[in-house]
């Protein structure tokens, strides 16, 4: 599925030259699509939306009366000057990370809700742990973006495992989904639970499900398996599409079948797997590897 814009590059974000597939983001060129204008900004919409969209003061509000996970918008702000990194503001003095790709001169978010975007100094890493790790350019980029956040303000914990609940927050706060509350799992607090909205804004795109009908299981451990299959439903549901599948060089692989075999060829295709010779898809993922496949995921549906 093609986009409005061009295809963006993410070399320099990452610091190493990287394999970009085509990308598809989240519109069409449509024939019929609306938008709003301001002096610095352009709102799409490919789903009829009734848009209003300010500027003031380098804050950029978008309102639209059809926003949500399956209809999001596409923003575009030229930066004439401004630096940093695009976030939205979510209350007075807290800010969350959007999902965006810079293209030098602007850049293009895709927000699921209404927003308040404006630009902030990127975050200052020192995580001692990641100097020589293979996943460091990949944390970087997730860090400075607000995406991740480290074990504390100098250790990321590589190599640690990650649970069901950190893991839905961090996919749905990558691709800034709006969140929205389950009623469905019984050991997911609406009301208590930090990971509550992120778990309901996966499972209602069919991304993630419970350990049982009613159980979500938030403090259990995610497999490289788990991981591929909802990184590969969330590029479904981004509408991203590869350009072909790859032959998988994995020798225990060769017993995937359906969407598991599908998504596995999707993010070996755009480089977020690592060239082993066995992918080990039950062993526990850790931070490190989910770095490079949520940030290349990201890259590939143009939203890094």
């Amino acid at each position: 599925m093609k986009g409005i814009f061009p295809k963006a590059i993410m070399v320099a974000l990452l610091g190493a030259s990287l394999t970009t597939p085509l990308q598809a983001h989240a519109y069409q060129e449509p024939t019929d699509y609306v938008h709003m204008k301001t002096e610095n900004m352009t709102v799409y919409s490919a789903y009829g939306a009734k848009i209003a969209a300010s500027e003031k003061q380098g804050t950029y509000s978008v309102k639209a009366n059809i926003v949500n996970n399956r209809q999001p918008l596409e923003v575009e702000i030229f930066k004439n000057g401004q630096s940093g990194v695009l976030k939205q503001m979510v209350k007075k003095g807290v800010m969350e990370p959007v999902a965006y790709r810079d293209e030098g001169d602007r850049v293009v978010a895709t927000i699921h809700n209404n927003a308040e975007l404006k630009f902030a100094y990127p975050v200052q890493i020192y995580f001692h742990d990641i100097a020589n790790s293979t996943y460091s350019s990949y944390i970087t980029a997730l860090a400075e973006r607000g995406i991740v956040q480290g074990r504390t303000s100098d250790n990321f914990g590589v190599n640690d495992s990650l649970t069901r609940a950190q893991f839905s927050a961090l996919l749905a706060r990558a691709f800034s989904f709006q969140q929205e509350q389950t009623k469905q799992f019984k050991d997911v607090d609406a009301k208590k639970s930090w990971f509550g909205g992120h778990v309901g804004a996966l499972h209602s795109l069919g991304i993630i499900n419970g350990k049982a009908p009613n159980t979500f299981d938030p403090n259990g451990k995610i497999t490289r398996q788990q991981a591929i299959l909802m990184l590969g439903r969330t590029l479904d549901a981004v509408d991203f599409v590869p350009e072909e599948y790859d032959t998988l060089p994995y020798q225990d692989s060769n017993a995937f079948q359906g969407e598991l075999l599908r998504y596995t060829q999707t993010l070996y295709g755009i480089g977020a797997l690592d060239y082993n010779t066995n992918l080990l898809p039950n062993q526990y993922i850790t931070r490190g590897q989910f770095a490079k496949m949520l940030a290349l995921s990201l890259e590939a549906a143009g939203r890094l």
